[in-house]
């Protein structure tokens, strides 16, 4: 992979909020990397999300776009590929970069770059909620209280700002009751979360959804019912490992078509941006957006 099987030219997306300016340090070294590799970049600083949509959906088909931001902002790039058939190389400017990890790329993106060689084009799934693409997973319930109080914390903690999170929704979270349906059965229990995967992986490490496959046609549903402080406590720490799935009280299913509502008002998360309240319809599109991969990735068949 080099620059001459894409005519030597990339476009380039920035958000220059991702990771509290992190893209924007990086951008003067990613540049730099792209030039070595034989591309000659056009840069484009993104206004916000729905602004890298739109630069993506107006790109040439089999066109290549570098993307340096987190997660929800290669989610909303990612939204725009599947559209005009260009592809992404996913470069890490976020917090938390989990599908970056997920997919097996480097995080440095000096060394993703200069590791294009060893990328290969893949045609992967995505998840759509309501309609919204996403890549990496879709999250509902405690954690997404969570993900509001990390999103709003003033300290820059890095991937440990969702541990904040968390310890702060700890303390005002009460169980609601869930009605989840996956490809027409239907759950309804008192619980605490349920995350939606497709890459999987969210949270700064948390591999929620640690059998999930982007290229399978299939989303993993997990979810955490009835449990104690501890038994939540416990789930998060062992889903760093993805070994949580036999926890007691933890339900894992797979399916084309899942629907969730919930006894309160609740807003549900995709790539860690708020996609809007319950009740929720996701679905899956496969293969439907081209990304840069090494074959080695843990989330390929």
């Amino acid at each position: 992979m080099s620059g001459a099987e894409f005519g030597g030219t990339v476009l380039l997306l920035v958000n220059p909020t991702s990771g509290r300016g992190r893209s924007m340090k990086l951008l003067p070294r990613t540049v730099a990397a792209l030039e070595a590799a034989g591309f000659t970049p056009a840069v484009v600083i993104t206004d916000n999300l729905a602004d890298a949509t739109e630069h993506a959906r107006a790109a040439e088909a089999g066109s290549l776009i570098a993307v340096l931001g987190g997660d929800g902002f290669l989610g909303a790039t990612a939204a725009g590929a599947r559209d005009s058939g260009a592809v992404l190389l996913p470069l890490a400017g976020g917090r938390g970069n989990d599908t970056v990890r997920r997919l097996g790329l480097e995080l440095d993106p000096v060394k993703a770059i200069e590791n294009l060689a060893l990328l290969k084009s893949r045609e992967l799934d995505l998840g759509l909620v309501n309609g919204r693409p996403y890549l990496g997973v879709a999250n509902v319930g405690f954690d997404g209280l969570a993900n509001e109080y990390g999103n709003s914390a003033r300290l820059n903690l890095g991937p440990f700002v969702y541990l904040y999170g968390g310890l702060r929704a700890f303390l005002e979270w009460k169980n609601v009751t869930f009605t989840v349906s996956v490809d027409g059965k239907a759950t309804i229990f008192p619980g605490w979360l349920v995350a939606v995967g497709n890459v999987g992986q969210y949270g700064g490490g948390l591999r929620i959804c640690p059998l999930a496959l982007v290229d399978d046609g299939l989303l993993d549903v997990v979810s955490l019912g009835r449990a104690s402080i501890l038994g939540v406590a416990a789930m998060f720490l062992r889903s760093y490992r993805g070994s949580h799935l036999g926890q007691r009280n933890i339900s894992f299913s797979r399916g084309n078509t899942v629907t969730i509502s919930a006894s309160k008002p609740l807003n549900i998360y995709a790539d860690g941006e708020m996609a809007g309240p319950l009740p929720a319809v996701l679905e899956v599109a496969p293969a439907a957006v081209k990304v840069l991969v090494p074959e080695s990735s843990p989330v390929l068949r």
